[in-house]
């Protein structure tokens, strides 16, 4: 048996309501338009034409945080509206910015690398409360709290239905059961359980 990644939920759930963002995060708030987001390395199997159809949509601004890990990005992007790359972010205040934007998202390509990724901010995203829309991905397919775009239309589709439950009580609560349930204590404790299964099966 093997243990997918957790997330620290009382780091995640303890947001800054004080901290004073960069300008550049304040400006894309201040356009008004809902905020769909992605953190964590921006490398080739990121689905640059997905997101580019969205922005090219004009509802949302698209704001992607994190590390260039190869050329993908710069090859793919040519300075699309609606788009804004803010660079890497303090992991320590990464949160903040999160808990700002509406959606969360992560929009990868399906091939064999991420078929068999378990995203760790998959888990992060819950303990944000903030809706969540990613691409097929198989570990995804694990949480009754993700949306799921089985085709860049449905993609698109799933982040109006996400958007329209950002406030929605029910919604809030089944992210925060599915956060505090793969809370890294909860997977530890998993962990444990099946070392002494082995154990007594072994003694």
């Amino acid at each position: 048996a093997e243990s997918s990644n957790g997330v620290d939920y009382t780091f995640f759930s303890d947001v800054d309501e004080e901290f004073e963002f960069m300008p550049e995060f304040k400006a894309v708030l201040e356009k008004g338009k809902p905020v769909m987001c992605y953190y964590g390395a921006l490398a080739k199997w990121f689905d640059y034409e997905l997101v580019k159809k969205i922005a090219a949509e004009g509802k949302y601004s698209i704001v992607l945080f994190g590390i260039k890990y190869d050329e993908a990005y710069d090859e793919n992007m040519n300075g699309e509206e609606n788009v804004y790359f803010l660079g890497p972010v303090d992991y320590r205040v990464l949160k903040n910015y999160a808990a700002k934007c509406d959606v969360l998202t992560i929009p990868f390509l399906i091939n064999d690398i991420t078929k068999a990724t378990s995203p760790v901010k998959l888990f992060e995203y819950m303990a944000l409360h903030k809706p969540i829309v990613t691409t097929d991905m198989n570990e995804c397919r694990k949480y009754e709290s993700v949306f799921r775009g089985t085709s860049h239309e449905d993609f698109a589709e799933k982040l109006d239905l996400a958007l329209s439950l950002r406030y929605d009580e029910d919604y809030i609560a089944l992210l925060d059961r599915e956060a505090r349930a793969n809370d890294w204590s909860m997977k530890a404790q998993a962990i444990i359980d099946l070392i002494s299964k082995s154990e007594n099966k072994a003694k």
